[in-house]
């Protein structure tokens, strides 16, 4: 199999997860809203996010351990895999030590003295954090094996693993209607009994397939200690920045509005994490390609498979944002019923931010393959904790809660032109092919397809309105892309693949 072809079968099988989690996702969603109650569910988010924000991003841990794993698999260096694992794990089970002292220490001080709740929620709020703390060490002892099928792109078992996981969450928000006593508890314990179980599996089926890799080794080499170790740190200062802007959000919209605005906030997350996850899918299966490729010396690759990722995950974000955009209100009521203040604006800034977001997608990838990343991480991650204060000072002057997201939008923006001169500072990157190649081609997309937004609006909201332009607007979308949004040798590309398809099943016949 080619390496091309590995990156589709990867996505294909990527985005038969999403789909199927996506659906699940939803009803989960639903449930624990109306199980819970938007105050709890609310507590729950904002609590449970203390314990993220310690631990950072799963998927951002990840990529340490798979990049270095990669980066060796790129050269060919086998023993140098199972060096990298080994000082990985000892890295994690650390880190896992550390999150535990930070929780029974900053953790429990903030829900003690700042978190704004009913007093009568302190020992349900305390219960939660902890109970979280172990679902997050579970989940970070697992990262070196997480990091190692990723490298392998075994991603048939990643996706597995996920769906699994989805189901056994719709199973614990179902079971939240058959329990009678204090649910929020309940919830809490039944999450970490299920992040236990994913890890379990993940470490399971690293030691049997990998059996060589995992072989545990005292590791004394210090200087590969200290070269993943800063890389690590880098990393985990991205990741801070990116879960300090979205749970610090949430302690700012507690602090100035309480848990119902937090409810708000939680739901416009997890529709934002849906859009997300789609075009996710295209840059996990291409960022194990853009290491090895680099690795390997082929630099001229990695930099075309940048920016094809680029552009290609901002139309595939495009594919379930365009109709959620066009009928936000008619969604979320069919979706949650009763609809939190400030639920609708607060979904659609978020998603245009990520939309935004998404025009980077592939750069973080090169440019840990450089290793070079302290820089990147300084100047993009303190520009986007500036929307923090912004916000704070906002609040605090008399603006709604949507200004908030507004000041993310402004900083997306300005991260957009600083990953370009970043690039060209660090690998002396070809701007001018990146632009061309992506975002002018997102460029004349976005701007086609805007009119339907206005078009809309002459008709009345409900069920018909919904299915038309829905319909029409991923219509429209295909149609734009496909005219403006790619080059010819891409055009010649995707009549190659429908024609073999379409080959493949006459033969069958």
């Amino acid at each position: 199999m080619t390496e091309n072809s590995l990156i589709l079968k990867n996505s294909a099988i990527l985005f038969f997860r999403l789909i199927v989690t996506s659906i699940l996702g939803l009803f989960t969603t639903r449930l624990l809203v109306r199980g819970l109650g938007a105050s709890d569910f609310g507590l729950y988010s904002v609590v449970g996010g203390v314990v993220v924000m310690m631990a950072f991003l799963n998927t951002v841990m990840i990529t340490t351990t798979f990049r270095f794993i990669a980066f060796e698999m790129g050269k060919n260096n086998i023993n140098g895999v199972n060096k990298v694992f080994n000082i990985s794990l000892a890295i994690h089970l650390i880190l896992g030590f550390i999150v535990v002292l930070l929780t029974e220490t900053v953790g429990i001080f903030y829900v003690n003295n700042y978190l704004n709740i009913d007093p009568g929620k302190l020992f349900d709020a305390r219960f939660v954090l902890r109970f979280s703390t172990y679902a997050t060490v579970f989940t970070i002892i697992s990262i070196p094996f997480q990091g190692l099928i990723t490298a392998q792109e075994k991603f048939s078992v990643r996706a597995s693993i996920e769906i699994i996981r989805a189901v056994l969450l719709l199973l614990v928000a179902l079971s939240i209607y058959a329990f009678s006593g204090n649910k929020l508890r309940y919830y809490a314990l039944l999450m970490m009994i299920v992040s236990s179980i994913v890890a379990f599996l993940f470490i399971l089926y690293g030691k049997i397939k990998y059996r060589d890799f995992t072989k545990w080794e005292v590791q004394k080499d210090r200087v590969k200690y200290l070269e993943m170790i800063q890389f690590s740190g880098w990393i985990m200062f991205g990741a801070a920045a990116s879960v300090g802007k979205t749970q610090g959000s949430a302690l700012i919209i507690n602090s100035f509005f309480g848990t119902l605005l937090n409810a708000a906030y939680g739901i416009a997350i997890q529709v934002n994490n849906l859009v997300q996850m789609i075009a996710s899918n295209l840059g996990q299966a291409v960022v194990p390609q853009i290491t090895k490729s680099f690795s390997g010396g082929n630099t001229q690759r990695s930099v075309r498979l940048v920016a094809y990722t680029s552009k290609y995950t901002c139309f595939l974000m495009l594919i379930p944002a365009y109709p959620i955009l066009l009928e936000t209100e008619y969604l979320l009521k069919i979706w949650l019923g009763d609809i939190p203040p400030y639920t609708i604006i607060f979904c659609q800034l978020i998603i245009i931010n990520s939309l935004i977001d998404s025009l980077g997608g592939g750069i973080p990838a090169l440019i840990q393959a450089t290793g070079k990343i302290k820089y990147f991480q300084i100047i993009l991650s303190t520009t986007s904790l500036i929307s923090i204060p912004i916000a704070w000072f906002l609040f605090k002057v008399g603006y709604s809660p949507s200004y908030l997201i507004i000041a993310f939008v402004s900083t997306a923006f300005l991260n957009v032109i600083l990953r370009q001169v970043l690039l060209k500072k660090i690998i002396d990157f070809d701007v001018e092919y990146f632009l061309k190649t992506s975002y002018l081609k997102i460029f004349y997309v976005v701007l086609l397809i805007l009119p339907l937004f206005f078009l809309r609006d002459l008709f009345n909201p409900g069920l018909s309105r919904f299915l038309i332009f829905s319909l029409i607007g991923v219509s429209w979308l295909f149609f734009v892309v496909y005219v403006v949004g790619i080059e010819k040798n891409e055009k010649n590309m995707i009549k190659q693949i429908v024609l073999s398809f379409v080959n493949k099943n006459r033969e069958n016949e």
